[in-house]
């Protein structure tokens, strides 16, 4: 009896992907979500996304949370998921061309935004009698020093105030640094970039994000 011999079939070898990690670092978690490492830490503090700080003090984001978050802004998307219609952002500049500027691009982003235009930190305090934004947004083009009064200014309206308001400082001196004496850590951050349209539309995502209005 004839034998044929049977040729088995080749076999590919089985490819191994290396497992997603359970965990992210801040930075991480916000190239994900599309929003600053800022606005990703607020929604660690406001329990959004599930975090633990590891012994260096570095927090680790559970990227399941990262997920759902992501399914549940698409699931809402152009819905209302706040009591509040409108988040307010007041942004101080003394550059009144690039106020000019910003102005205009927030009019093509059409985000459900009211952005309230300032020339100066007084003028738009002042108006806090009348609307209170979620952010308060001041570019600090001035001498160290005048910066550093503005700033303390800044951190004592925010310690007589009704509750903290988030405040963030955009400046191009290395040196300025909030100061032990402010009672709401975290309420004031500062940030050595410049203020200009796609960091401002950057910003303006996050916190229409973080406030749940998307």
């Amino acid at each position: 009896m004839n034998r044929t011999n049977i040729v088995p079939p080749s076999i590919k070898p089985i490819q191994v992907t290396d497992p997603q990690p359970e965990f992210l670092s801040t930075a991480e978690a916000a190239r994900l979500l599309g929003l600053s490492t800022t606005l990703v830490q607020t929604l660690v503090d406001q329990n959004e996304l599930v975090a633990w700080k590891t012994r260096g003090g570095h927090r680790r984001i559970s990227r399941k949370s990262v997920i759902n978050y992501q399914g549940m802004a698409r699931r809402n998307d152009g819905h209302v998921r706040s009591t509040r219609v409108q988040t307010h952002l007041s942004l101080v500049s003394e550059n009144v061309k690039l106020l000019s500027k910003l102005n205009t691009a927030n009019q093509m982003w059409n985000l459900p935004v009211t952005l309230n235009l300032f020339a100066s930190v007084t003028e738009a305090l002042l108006d806090l009698s009348n609307v209170r934004p979620d952010m308060l947004i001041v570019e600090l083009t001035m001498p160290l020093v005048e910066q550093q009064k503005t700033l303390q200014a800044l951190v004592n309206f925010n310690n007589k105030g009704r509750g903290s308001l988030p405040i963030v400082l955009i400046t191009q001196e290395k040196d300025l640094c909030v100061p032990e004496n402010d009672a709401t850590p975290g309420s004031i951050q500062i940030i050595h970039k410049p203020l200009n349209e796609e960091w401002l539309h950057a910003c303006m995502v996050g916190v229409v994000a973080a406030c749940r209005i998307y």
